[in-house]
């Protein structure tokens, strides 16, 4: 773990010769895998002990199919051919991708290029497996099953496992131990619970903690007590028979008017398909108030980022039509609807292509034509805003993905547009740049900026998003509260989604009102008293 551009990624690609054999730059001291020196042997041949999956999955995709991307690695490796067949069948099995064998990897949702990289490597069950922030771009469950999947290897095979994770909560579960990496160096190792306990440490540099070990630090603090909690047994076995208290619920703010104002976004039947595949979406309709803080949630190929690419031109319905203040957005070209609709894409790669950071912001204003007086002073607020201002003269292509991902956003952002669609605009980034990129959205939201957010991560949903979206296989299963929308058994179950860590324990221990943070579910485990 650690911060974004701490080094992860780095120390990763040496652990497999790409550093030194394969990247520029000067590198001291030495790598040594079962006794070899990676300076001493070659990619190809440290490829046959320490498989590594990319950060990016497209870095590792190329072959036709899904099926000959599994095989491509077994092959090399000259196993037979039965063995190569059993092994596509056990890896696509694995990651939930057997159905899509014969699709190319390029047309496929970025969740699933994920789960196709990773079954890849895994088929070829190197001794040592390295993975740099493999569930990034993956929904709840299929987060769950890649570590799931990923500790029976470690249990079953004696493979070690080296992980760049920001899912403190499954490293919890599954880590034997923690390193902490922050500006290149080594700052704290130790056991899960050495890491997590208290939270303080790592939270300083701008880290995430189990959702249990924020709650046993709020009740230590409270009654001066000494839990020690990192998982979410163990949270409820420690906490099992207190009597909750239920608390006062705050009244939403009256509204302003009584008159709804007119829809932003109406969709109507809408249905697409991309060439020679079934419906993406499918009959969907949808609305979305002018001001909305909206949360598209779902599986990886639920049609999340086909929904929102509706919503700016990118792509245009099969049938039905979507609306964007009463005007049809067919009628308006991209650009025009950029003017008002900022879009960012889930790969920032996608987006940047400026030779500084300072010019990408900046690129977007100057096509709307803004005065280079003005560009220049909104560039500087927007890379103060989102802490990139040491990097305003860097090449954006050269920083880590973490900080190519705030510079995208950055560069949408600084245009001020009247609606901003975010494609897991968090991925890649620590808890730190996560809590100020979504503070930063609810600022714009409170001046009446539409926010539109495609994100996997249910506890920024619970945090931070008032209302969500749920779609599963082309279709909207329910647009409701997110309060609402976690109390809802059978649509969580039926979208296959979870519950945030804190929300699940609260069930567990029969609260009578919904925790959706360690705050909420404090107050009710405290005496009004003590509260």
């Amino acid at each position: 773990m650690g911060p974004t551009g701490g080094g992860k990624t780095t120390l990763c690609l040496a652990l497999n010769g790409i550093i030194p054999h394969s990247m520029g730059g000067t590198i001291g001291g030495r790598v040594l895998i079962n006794g070899r020196d990676t300076r001493h042997h070659s990619v190809p041949e440290l490829a046959q002990t320490v498989g590594l999956i990319f950060q990016k999955a497209e870095t590792q995709l190329f072959n036709m199919t899904v099926e000959e991307e599994v095989a491509f690695g077994l092959e090399t490796l000259g196993l037979p051919s039965a063995v190569i067949h059993d092994r596509i069948d056990w890896a696509l099995s694995l990651v939930g991708m057997a159905k899509y064998r014969q699709r190319s990897p390029f047309g496929l949702s970025g969740g699933q290029k994920q789960r196709v990289a990773i079954a890849a490597i895994l088929a070829m069950k190197p001794p040592v497996l390295v993975l740099d922030e493999p569930t990034a771009n993956l929904d709840p469950i299929g987060k769950r099953e890649v570590f799931a999947a990923v500790n029976h290897l470690r249990q079953h095979d004696g493979m070690t496992i080296i992980m760049v994770s920001h899912e403190s909560e499954q490293i919890a579960e599954f880590g034997d131990r923690v390193a902490i990496l922050s500006d290149g160096k080594i700052a704290y190792l130790g056991s899960p619970q050495d890491i997590f306990c208290p939270p303080q440490t790592i939270q300083s540099i701008g880290l995430n903690v189990p959702q249990v070990s924020l709650l046993a630090d709020c009740l230590n603090r409270k009654r001066e007590q000494q839990l020690r909690l990192i998982r979410l047994n163990e949270a409820f076995e420690a906490l099992k028979g207190i009597q909750l208290v239920v608390p006062l619920e705050k009244k939403p703010p009256e509204s302003e008017s009584d008159q709804p104002s007119s829809p932003q976004f109406v969709i109507e039947d809408l249905t697409y398909h991309y060439t020679g595949q079934q419906h993406a979406l499918d009959q969907v309709s949808l609305t979305i108030q002018p001001g909305a803080f909206l949360g598209v949630i779902g599986q990886n190929g639920s049609g999340k980022t086909t929904l929102v690419k509706h919503l700016n031109g990118l792509l245009r319905p099969v049938t039905g039509r979507v609306l964007f203040d009463q005007v049809d957005i067919t009628s308006r070209s991209v650009a025009q609807l950029a003017k008002r609709i900022g879009y960012v894409f889930q790969d920032p790669d996608h987006m940047i292509f400026s030779e500084t950071v300072f010019a990408e912001v900046a690129a977007g204003l100057r096509n709307l034509g803004y005065d280079e007086a003005i560009v220049a002073d909104q560039v500087k607020k927007t890379l103060a805003e989102f802490e990139l201002h040491p990097y305003a003269e860097h090449q954006p292509t050269q920083l880590s993905f973490g900080l190519r991902r705030k510079v995208s956003v950055a560069a949408v952002v600084a245009m001020d547009t009247d609606v901003v669609i975010l494609d897991e605009p968090t991925s890649g980034l620590d808890q730190r740049s996560t809590d100020e990129l979504l503070k930063i959205l609810q600022r714009l939201n409170r001046k009446g900026r539409t926010i539109l957010m495609i994100t996997h991560d249910m506890n920024i949903v619970a945090r931070f998003i008032p209302e969500a979206v749920v779609m599963h296989q082309g279709k909207i299963l329910a647009h409701q509260s997110t309060r609402d929308l976690f109390q809802n058994d059978a649509l969580l179950d039926m979208a296959q989604l979870n519950r945030p860590q804190i929300t699940q324990l609260a069930r567990q221990l029969n609260s009578p009102w919904p925790a959706l943070t360690p705050a909420e579910l404090c107050q009710q485990l405290l005496d009004p008293e003590e509260a």
